[in-house]
């Protein structure tokens, strides 16, 4: 066995080598603590990581959080801009004077970016609205009331904010909060036990909205003059109705739809859910079959009713059990998809399928064509516009299809 080799004492020493700067920001890219260890390198290390611009302080003890606190932000130099700071601490309750000193010590520094996790940090919230040049805000898994919230947040500077709200909410709690946010452009809100959602804003273009324990929510409503990207989420709904989702979003160019669980009873609704987006350039649903669905059924449009036309979509990206009737439901689709250049199909198994002992399918098998793998799990076509591309390969679809389906096209 080779022994390891000996450092060469002639070998110039490369990070020594570089300025203190360059290391700051190295070190700005590592959680707090794993940046303090570099200290014992030399002398020279010994102060750098205290000087970087990010803070990422996380701890499970509440002696740990208060010591990291103290060396990371009580003694900082007020030289050294602090740019982004996150908190993460789930222990024991903090002592009321730690709370005071971390309020005032964290809306001294003029922080950019700002992310709080954990509950026992709820009372420091109130330092937001003092925080003036606050760009991004994340608060995720805290659970705190928008009683909490300093009324009349001034936060003109806010681009991005992440909310996880699993509490009772109404639609009115959250709207009148974001419309204190002029400038908010970039929205994620992961929400559950609301009856209904409304959001309106003049200023928001990107919006991810991910929904647990819908069985209240009746309607989402989505009035977002500059919306250009939306991605959607609906989990965990058990045995209730798809929600309504409408509003206006005229600029929107590309979607993100993940439906989980969906029953015969929610094809209206992912048809309504369609045409509501119809106008995008760039399109990916995935829809998750129950496994107590005991008959396929073509979940992306309601038999006998009109299918939205997609007249800008370019990229469709589909995954979906591909059994019989969902797989008509995307011919169709393409059909009405004149300007597509892209495509991506994915056979996604339900977990209720019944397998033979060969491991073979034996029922709601996958109509997909053959592709270059030997198998039928996806089919993925580029350059639709060139050519005859699409004209044969919507004819090899068609070769798939039933007989009925094939007189109706």
């Amino acid at each position: 066995m080779a022994s390891c080799s000996q450092p060469n004492p002639d070998q110039p020493d490369l990070l020594s080598s570089l300025p203190d700067e360059l290391l700051i920001k190295i070190l700005s890219f590592l959680p707090t603590h794993i940046a303090a260890r570099t200290s014992i390198l030399s002398r020279r290390f010994r102060h750098l990581w205290e000087a970087s611009p990010c803070v990422h302080l996380i701890a499970f003890r509440r002696e740990g959080f208060i010591t990291m606190f103290n060396r990371a932000l009580l003694l900082r130099n007020p030289s050294h801009p602090l740019v982004s700071l996150s908190l993460e601490y789930s222990g024991s309750p903090l002592p009321a004077s730690f709370i005071h000193s971390l309020r005032a010590k964290v809306s001294s520094f003029g922080v950019r970016h700002l992310t709080v996790r954990g509950r026992y940090l709820i009372p420091i919230l109130p330092i937001i609205s003092s925080i003036n040049c606050l760009q991004s805000l994340s608060l995720p898994v805290i659970n705190f009331e928008f009683d909490q919230f300093p009324s009349g947040i001034t936060l003109t500077c806010l681009k991005s904010l992440s909310l996880e709200l699993h509490s009772f909410y109404s639609k009115d709690q959250i709207g009148q909060f974001l419309s204190e946010l002029c400038s908010l452009e970039d929205l994620h809100l992961d929400t559950s036990y609301i009856d209904s959602l409304c959001l309106s804003s003049p200023s928001i273009r990107k919006l991810k909205l991910i929904m647990h324990s819908t069985l209240n929510l009746h309607s989402v409503s989505l009035f977002l003059p500059s919306l250009e990207s939306l991605h959607l989420e609906i989990r965990e709904y058990f045995n209730c109705n798809l929600f309504r989702i409408h509003g206006e979003v005229p600029l929107l160019q590309r979607a993100v739809i993940g439906l989980n669980c969906v029953h015969a009873r929610d094809v209206s609704a992912i048809t309504r859910l369609l045409s509501f987006i119809s106008n995008v350039k760039e399109l990916s649903i995935s829809v998750k079959e129950p496994q107590d669905e005991k008959h396929p059924i073509p979940f992306l449009f309601e038999p006998g009713k009109d299918v939205p036309n997609f007249h800008n979509l370019k990229h469709l990206d589909v995954h979906l059990c591909m059994h019989e009737h969902s797989f008509e439901a995307v011919i169709i689709m393409l059909h009405n998809c004149p300007n597509l250049e892209s495509l991506k199909l994915v056979h996604k198994i339900p977990k209720s399928t019944i397998m033979t002992k060969g491991g073979e399918r034996t029922d709601r098998e996958s109509k997909l064509p053959r592709n270059a793998d030997g198998n039928y799990h996806y089919a993925f076509v580029r350059n639709f516009h060139l050519g005859e591309n699409i004209k044969e390969f919507m004819k090899l679809l068609a070769k798939k299809s039933s007989s009925k389906m094939h007189a109706q096209n």
